[in-house]
């Protein structure tokens, strides 16, 4: 009997332990059944006649033209079909039943055949063309020192592509990957958003052709079975998609590359496993011995510390392709803007400014703010009262299309109201801004400008992205306001106005990344402008002009930003000097959660008598409560000079929870998170 099907038959899940157990003592026998094979391909039904001189003799008397009137239907089904054979789908467009068609089969005068149809993946981006394929000097360079190693067999590397925007990796991705394809190998090329897919898909279709597949998310479950089989049978050598795309079942691989690679959406953080792409490509290209690429223009911590430690080679691309300079940069004091204006503007006068010289002008502009909705919240301005969901820590958020406030954590939505629910005051005010107060202060403004929103409301169609940026590449739109979907990887020659609305926003988040993060971002977003021949400005809003970051931004320098950030974090232990497990143990009972992670954190003391790492909780969670679950976690934190691969850590953790039977009955969820990107 099957797991699955015993675990039904049983109406209990997790019965593996129980199994695991009997076999060990000799009482029952495991073995592994390789699963049914299943036709994967899509497949239609083709219908012809067959010959008049194979049919029977019953067959000939009944169907004759001269026959009788019972089976004129069936007489003029078989003069459709020797015409030429047909689809069934088209046979039933004239109204014949799967009653004469299953009948006519049978007695052999039609012949029924199924017929493989391969699923056309849309790609929008059909005339999204790399016309320049001569390298500059560093491109070139580049190429030259990394193409020794694709192909061969034997020779893993890892490379840190630091390029600043604009610089053409792309084409340095494009020439790489045509060496693994003259190999005879496949390419895996990951990219850090869904939203990327169709733009980047299109340009490497046109460059190789049908030899591209893609994986992501959106594709239906029959999409995805054929997607990988093809890929099984070496049908495509370039693979392209968001993180789960590392795991394509390549035979014979022979490069990764990992676009953008300091993006936390490679870090599946939501279920187990809990893991991160790039280090899945790092490691599955050194059991492959095949190279990797990292590239990005703002890299992470991690990845540029390990390139002076020599695990890394490094190589910078000083210059954007074309000789194109990088756009100019402006700090907006929005607290000024608002005293000179005497009243709070969403978007500050200088940022309007530039936005009607574009429209003047027929350029295009995006405007970046990393919130989607209307307002942030609703807050009673009599009493003070806030709406919070009913199931979390949070502040519902109003969304002006339906007149609703939502919960963007477990999606809990009601009417907003017209009221304080409270004291009943009518004096409800909504603060913060989203993506939607944008796009309605942009049309209040430029009444005649065309305005395209993109955040996770406006593309939750299948291809809801791509036909957004479709119409935004051909020009059928002025302004594009979205949340961080829109900042990197995208490019469009007519944009050359970058506007951030809130540079601030997680720049004071309770995680030690938040620096990194914000700094990353304003780069990425930044370098959407100024990327065709005219030259490109950024112009971004922010309540602390102050920060160290904005410094570093405004000058471009990466390396400095990184420097002072490496020596906060090297005074504070923190990773790239040390590595992160984080505990949290979630529950319907508050006191429970609280008294199982304080006794997870007795034992962890208990075990770490040398002191050998430093333990930070039982606290609450930043978001303390989603979806009426209480949240607590405990913080890990080991040096790396003392014990890099975490063992010592991983076996307390295997030996006291994962394998203790106890530990299994407990009330509450435990998950555990090695390196984590997000704390909240």
């Amino acid at each position: 009997i099957s797991v699955e099907k015993l675990s039904r038959q049983l109406e209990k899940k997790g019965i593996m332990y129980a199994l695991n157990r009997l076999s060990e003592r000799g009482l029952i026998e495991k073995r592994y059944a390789p699963p049914r094979k299943r036709n994967v391909f899509r497949s239609v039904t083709i219908l012809s006649a067959v010959p008049a001189d194979r049919w029977s003799d019953a067959a000939l008397e009944k169907y004759r033209e001269d026959g009788s009137k019972r089976y004129v239907r069936a007489r003029e089904l078989i003069r459709l079909l020797q015409e030429k054979p047909l689809e069934k789908a088209a046979v039933k467009q004239h109204r014949f039943s799967d009653e004469l068609i299953n009948r006519l089969v049978k007695e052999g005068v039609l012949s029924r055949t199924e017929k493989e149809v391969p699923r056309e993946l849309a790609v929008v981006y059909e005339e999204e063309l790399i016309k320049d394929l001569e390298l500059t000097d560093e491109q070139e360079e580049f190429v030259q020192k990394a193409a020794p190693f694709v192909g061969a067999q034997h020779q893993h590397r890892v490379f840190l592509l630091h390029g600043i925007t604009g610089s053409g990796k792309t084409q340095i991705y494009i020439e790489l990957i045509h060496k693994a394809v003259e190999a005879g190998q496949g390419t895996i090329v990951l990219i850090p958003e869904i939203v990327l897919t169709p733009q980047t898909l299109a340009r490497f279709r046109n460059v190789f052709g049908d030899k591209v597949g893609v994986i992501h998310s959106r594709l239906s479950r029959g999409e995805r079975l054929e997607m990988l089989q093809r890929i099984r049978e070496g049908r495509y050598q370039v693979v392209i998609g968001p993180r789960s795309a590392i795991f394509a079942p390549f035979a014979n691989l022979g490069l990764i590359i990992i676009d953008e690679e300091h993006e936390g959406s490679y870090k599946q953080q939501d279920s187990a496993p809990r893991y991160h792409a790039r280090d899945v490509g790092i490691y599955r290209a050194y059991l492959n011995n095949i190279p990797v690429v990292l590239g990005s223009a703002t890299p992470s911590m991690e990845s540029f510390y390990n390139t002076h430690n020599g695990k890394y080679q490094y190589f910078y691309l000083s210059q954007r392709i074309h000789a194109r300079n990088l756009p100019r940069t402006f700090l907006v004091n929005v607290l000024d803007e608002w005293r000179k204006a005497g009243a709070r503007q969403v978007i500050c006068e200088s940022l309007l400014l530039k936005l009607e010289t574009r429209l003047l002008s027929k350029e295009q502009a995006m405007l970046f703010l990393n919130r989607r909705g209307f307002s942030p919240y609703i807050q009673c301005h009599e009493c003070g009262y806030v709406a919070k969901c009913e199931n979390c820590d949070i502040t519902l958020t109003y969304h002006f299309a339906g007149k609703k406030i939502r919960c963007h954590y477990c999606g809990f939505e009601t009417d907003a109201p017209d009221f304080c629910p409270e004291c009943k005051g009518f004096d409800v005010l909504y603060k913060g801004i989203g993506t939607q107060k944008i796009e309605e202060e942009a049309k209040e403004r430029f009444p005649h400008a065309r305005i395209l929103r993109m955040d996770q409301d406006t593309t939750k169609g299948k291809q809801g992205h791509a036909r957004l940026l479709e119409k935004f590449r051909n020009y059928e739109a002025d302004f594009l306001i979205g949340t961080k979907m829109i900042a990197k990887g995208l490019d469009f020659s007519r944009v050359t106005l970058v506007g951030v609305i809130n540079a601030d926003q997680g720049l004071h988040f309770p995680d030690f990344r938040a620096s990194e993060k914000v700094f990353q971002m304003l780069v990425q977003a930044s370098g959407r402008a100024g990327r065709g021949a005219s030259s490109g400005e950024v112009v971004i809003q922010t309540f602390d002009p102050n920060h160290f970051i904005f410094q570093y931004l405004l000058q471009h320098d990466f390396k400095g930003f990184y420097k002072k950030e490496l020596t906060t974090r090297e005074s504070l232990k923190y990773p790239p000097f040390s590595r992160l497990v984080l505990i949290r143990f979630s529950g319907e009972d508050e006191a429970a959660v609280l008294g199982y992670a304080q006794s997870v954190a007795k034992f962890l003391w208990s075990a770490n008598s040398k002191k050998r790492f430093v333990i930070l909780g039982p606290a609450p969670a930043p978001l303390a409560r989603i979806n009426n679950r209480y949240r607590y976690q405990i913080l890990i934190k080991q040096e790396r000079s003392i014990d890099p691969a975490l063992g010592l850590v991983r076996r307390i953790l295997r030996k006291g929870l994962l394998e203790n039977p106890e530990v299994r009955k407990w009330p509450v969820k435990i998950e555990i998170d090695i390196d984590p990107t997000e704390i909240l």
